[in-house]
């Protein structure tokens, strides 16, 4: 996701919306039934990254108040966590839902509530951050390929030292994400994008200080906004700013390095902490169904793992090439996982002090 990587260094934000339909359980509420709605479900996920109405049609469905917040970054959610708040259902990505694993703070799915786990292709279930499809179920996914205004640049570009030609000099747009640019660093030297040793690491800040003269602009939030006005002819974006890019201006094209390229993934969790368990799983299922996650797809314009929504999804992103890369980035791609203390501060170290450069 473009927010779920962002730097920790974001300040707190919430926004709260309070939906409308609430109403009662639509089973018994004996204590003690496993199985029994909660009329209230706290939900807690990236900003703008789904749709109310999709949250207005489940409140319908199952009579439930949705009492749904944001946070701009994996570390705010962990930080809101281990302040206290609840959610009873919420959104991480790849290398936060091991971290939270490991700290104690999920739940283990129940999926015989949540048969609809079944239309997530194999080529999404026991990824390297949870190996046996325990505690997180995927949500949307992605990439971060290199991307590239054909019609503005006529020189080829086919991986990140591409974009050390001089015509690239001031004319780079990059998202602002430590794990993500450090991780490709590492990655053009033979390195995995998770390694942390010192040695890897200070490859890796040397290879990034030689793109420092290339960057116009850092945008994680719409990066495709400095494609499409020409600020950028290049750059380095999350898979979805891409397409939205590209579905105004077919010239802007994906590029996936063989050096390495991030494949991401936001996912569904159940913290510990949750009040609601069935009510939560019920909500997962519920965007899991076939019409209702190609509607979120529909809205998002990023890949999705249910492929029992491809029927339903626009067909225009059914062949967008920043949605649908090529079989072995699906295969191959690299994913992010939990990392030392120490390392996301040498991560953050290299980052702070290319920008600064």
């Amino acid at each position: 996701m473009r927010l779920s990587m962002m730097s920790a260094a974001l300040g707190t934000v919430l926004l709260a919306t309070t939906l409308a339909g609430c109403g009662t359980s639509s089973t018994p509420s004996a204590a003690g039934n496993a199985h029994t709605i909660s009329p209230v479900l706290d939900v807690g996920n990236f900003a703008a990254y789904l749709p109310h109405e999709i949250l207005h049609q489940f409140e319908k469905k199952y009579h439930v108040h949705i009492n749904y917040s944001t946070y701009p970054s994996n570390a705010e959610l962990l930080a809101k966590m281990q302040a206290g708040q609840e959610f009873d259902v919420a959104v991480a990505s790849d290398y936060m839902v091991q971290t939270m694993t490991k700290m104690g703070l999920l739940d283990k799915l129940n999926f015989s509530d949540i048969p609809n786990f079944k239309n997530i292709a194999p080529a999404f279930r026991n990824l390297p951050f949870d190996p046996h499809s325990v505690y997180s179920i995927p949500y949307l996914w992605g990439t971060v390929p290199i991307a590239v205004n054909t019609h503005a640049v006529h020189v080829p570009v086919t991986g990140y030292k591409s974009l050390l030609n001089p015509v690239f000099k001031n004319n780079l747009v990059m998202v602002d994400s430590p794990r993500t640019l450090v991780g490709i660093a590492l990655m053009m030297n033979g390195h995995n994008l998770n390694d942390t040793q010192t040695s890897a690491l200070n490859q890796a800040a040397n290879t990034l200080d030689q793109f420092r003269p290339q960057v116009k602009v850092f945008n994680s939030n719409d990066p495709h906004v400095d494609l499409l006005n020409g600020e950028a002819t290049a750059g380095i974006v999350w898979s979805g700013e891409g397409a939205l890019a590209y579905s105004q201006d077919p010239w802007i094209v994906p590029v996936f390095p063989k050096s390495g390229v991030n494949r991401w993934f936001d996912n569904f969790i159940i913290p510990s902490s949750s009040k609601a368990r069935y009510t939560a799983e019920l909500f997962i299922n519920f965007l899991l169904t076939p019409k209702i996650s190609a509607e979120l797809e529909n809205a998002e314009e990023y890949s999705d793992p249910d492929t029992a929504a491809n029927p339903y999804i626009q067909k225009s992103l059914l062949t967008n090439p920043w949605l649908n890369p090529p079989q072995w980035v699906i295969t191959q791609g690299e994913v992010m996982k939990a990392i030392p203390a120490t390392g996301n501060e040498q991560f953050n170290n290299i980052w702070e002090k290319f920008k600064q450069s």
